[in-house]
């Protein structure tokens, strides 16, 4: 039996305890604390950990969203069943936070090009919506901007875990690391404002003089205002022009770190 795959590390920054034994704090103290907690408005993680075995519950502003493991969503009664001798965790945070953790719960964590702290630009120009994973930290954002936890160590590598239905954003960022990846290859700039020029009157959002969507320095802005089904084929046909007019082929791009992710498919990147 394969053990099951561990959960993203919790932020600790505001942790009420940590990996405490419930042979010392048993789970009768734990629940009474808990719901007393929850009378007061708790909003947090809480986790019970046993060798391979582990369960999360999660409150936002005093309600309990539910608990889940691996295997899917769980009780408390069976959590304390499954795990009886178990290291358990509690971490406040904000309402936001919290309730942005609950929606990432399935979410399969996807690799962010580059070192911390060099990738934060990507994050900040898509208006990233999620978690960072780095080391052992973990840090929530929203709109592009961290809102919880612990940012990674220099150097780190990360992961992005993105809630289901924040796909806009997911795609962003990947149009983000895909431009600045090319861009290293076979600058872009010039290509691609003269593809943009002859684009403009197909995609408006592409005008030069508008500056609603923008590559300089192989970094993508898109103004918050730009609709994504505007931006999102806009994106597509000039970088797939741009490639045409300097005589390169997507195959021969260093990309192999970001075509896995499901944003890869929905940008329309895997039909070229």
């Amino acid at each position: 039996m394969h053990p099951a795959p561990a959960p993203p590390a919790l932020p600790l920054d505001r942790a009420v305890y940590t990996r405490l034994r419930t042979d010392h704090y048993p789970w009768t103290e734990v629940t009474v604390d808990l719901a007393a907690r929850q009378a007061g408005g708790l909003s947090g993680v809480f986790e019970a950990r046993q060798g391979d075995g582990w369960a999360r519950f999660v409150w936002v502003a005093g309600t309990l969203r539910g608990g889940y493991t691996a295997a899917g969503d769980t009780a408390w009664t069976v959590m304390t069943v499954a795990l009886p001798r178990a290291r358990v965790t509690l971490a406040e945070l904000d309402p936001a936070a919290a309730d942005l953790f609950w929606s990432c719960r399935e979410t399969t964590p996807e690799p962010l090009a580059g070192t911390w702290p060099e990738a934060r630009g990507t994050l900040e120009r898509s208006g990233f919506s999620g978690l960072l994973l780095g080391a052992s930290a973990c840090s929530l954002w929203k709109g592009g901007q961290p809102v919880g936890g612990s940012l990674p160590p220099s150097g780190s590598a990360c992961h992005l875990l993105t809630p289901p239905g924040a796909d806009e954003a997911s795609v962003a960022a990947l149009w983000a690391e895909v431009l600045a990846l090319t861009h290293r290859s076979a600058p872009l700039d010039e290509a691609w404002r003269a593809v943009c020029v002859r684009l403009s009157a197909e995609h408006p959002c592409l005008d030069p003089f508008a500056r609603e969507v923008t590559v300089q320095g192989g970094r993508l802005h898109v103004e918050p205002d730009v609709p994504a089904e505007e931006w999102r084929p806009a994106l597509l046909a000039a970088f797939q022009a741009t490639l045409a007019r300097l005589g390169v082929r997507l195959a021969d791009l260093p990309l192999a770190e970001v075509r896995g992710r499901s944003a890869w498919t929905v940008a329309g990147l895997g039909a070229l």
